[in-house]
């Protein structure tokens, strides 16, 4: 196949492990003998030749240079001229090309006309869907009624299916159908994109998948006890934004530390942090809290030494508000750290409860405390969660998930549809 991807950020620019999953994937399609030609914008500025892969560093960003959580400043002229410029560049890339069909990433950050061009190209176009970036571009109403009544908000079982059941009565009704097929990154997104009103050509689901590293030749940690003596180590590993719920964590520490006086109670918290307000907010509730000596903040670690990460630490918490499916979590799991996550998104699809990990109610500080509390009293249930993860997120390979993807690349090609 001859692939045109097309992608907001490529690495190596990049923010999350959305942008180094998309590279891996190219990777991999292109290890198998598909053309591969990347369409990607400038932003960050850094260059780098990837071996069999032609990537086009073309396109500009409606985001903020050296930020991308601030809001972009500048006029409506220029905003239209970047827009312009951007939809000549895609019909040039087009014409020179020639792709046999168009990889559709994250587009988020540019403008709705980039995609409604797209949706003009009589060529056969796969999204893959790993957040709702698209639903946002079409049904933004959607996005801020679900996350202001499912996401942001601190409420019970009861309140939260009937929102669901609300969202699909009243936003089910109105479909909006899409020329183009769909791999979606859990059960989850696939559930609310239909419920956003979206339908598609068809649809997968291909879970995330990581490859084989370091970690086959370093020892895991035994979980029967905790890494020091009369310590317990908590961490955090992840972009620190809001939406990843590290407040909870945070919030959680005084119970966890009332419960459990005769341990000494540490939570390090790991990841990006250019989020810089979000951060701020986040030492101001460490100092109402008196846990200044108890949290740490530590600069993000490369995907390879993350298993040696989870070696140091006695259980990962994992409390997102919003979570489509984690590579992150994939990779605590198979490291074996016994592992707390919340209930939401794709999360549940991996950790089983009392299985794989524990989950615990989003938002809930209290609750998560007494999920660290159980694990603490419980070193069978350690031992054994930790045994089960490792078992089920072997599963979640890399060359699984590329020659699923493969397959459906290939499908979509040859469908009639």
């Amino acid at each position: 196949m001859k692939i045109l991807t097309i992608s907001n950020l490529y690495p190596p620019n990049i923010v999350g492990g959305y942008e180094v999953l998309c590279f891996e994937v190219m990777r991999g399609l292109a290890e198998k003998g598909h053309e591969i030609n990347v369409l990607t914008s400038d932003y960050g500025g850094k260059q780098a030749i990837y071996p069999n892969q032609q990537v086009q560093r073309l396109l500009t960003l409606l985001a903020t240079e050296g930020n991308i959580y601030k809001p972009l400043n500048i006029s409506a002229i220029e905003r239209n001229n970047i827009n312009q410029k951007n939809l000549q560049t895609l019909s040039r890339t087009l014409d020179e090309i020639n792709p046999d069909l168009i990889f559709i990433w994250n587009l988020h950050f540019f403008d709705v006309s980039l995609l409604d061009a797209l949706s003009l190209v009589k060529k056969k176009q796969v999204y893959l869907l790993s957040d709702n970036w698209l639903i946002n571009f079409y049904n933004s109403d959607f996005v801020a009624n679900y996350f202001s009544r499912e996401v942001y908000v601190k409420r019970d079982r009861w309140h939260a299916c009937w929102h669901r059941f609300k969202s699909r009565l009243f936003n089910g009704q109105k479909k909006r159908s899409m020329l183009g097929y769909a791999i979606f990154a859990s059960r989850f997104m696939q559930n609310l994109y239909s419920r956003a009103g979206f339908e598609f050509a068809n649809s997968k689901i291909i879970y995330h998948g990581i490859s084989s590293g370091v970690e086959e030749s370093l020892p895991f940690a035994k979980r029967e006890t905790f890494i020091a003596n009369d310590e317990l180590r908590l961490l955090f590993a992840g972009r620190v934004v809001d939406i990843k719920g590290v407040h909870t964590a945070i919030e959680a520490m005084p119970h966890i530390i009332n419960a459990l006086p005769n341990l000494k109670i540490s939570l390090s918290i790991v990841g990006d942090m250019r989020d810089q307000q979000y951060v701020a907010n986040l030492k101001k509730i460490i100092a109402e809290l008196g846990v200044e000596e108890r949290v740490c903040f530590i600069p993000p670690v490369e995907e390879s030494k993350l298993f040696g990460l989870f070696q140091d630490y006695d259980i990962y918490l994992f409390p997102s508000l919003y979570e489509p499916f984690s590579l992150t979590l994939i990779h605590a799991l198979r490291a074996g750290i016994p592992t707390i996550a919340s209930d939401v998104g794709g999360n549940p699809e991996i950790v089983f409860h009392e299985q794989t990990g524990l989950l615990f109610r989003p938002a809930d500080a209290r609750h998560l405390a007494a999920q660290v509390v159980k694990f603490v009293h419980n070193k069978n249930l350690r031992v054994t969660v930790s045994s089960g993860a490792r078992d089920h997120a072997n599963q979640f390979t890399f060359n699984r998930m590329i020659n699923q993807i493969e397959d459906y690349l290939l499908y979509s090609l040859e469908s009639n549809q």
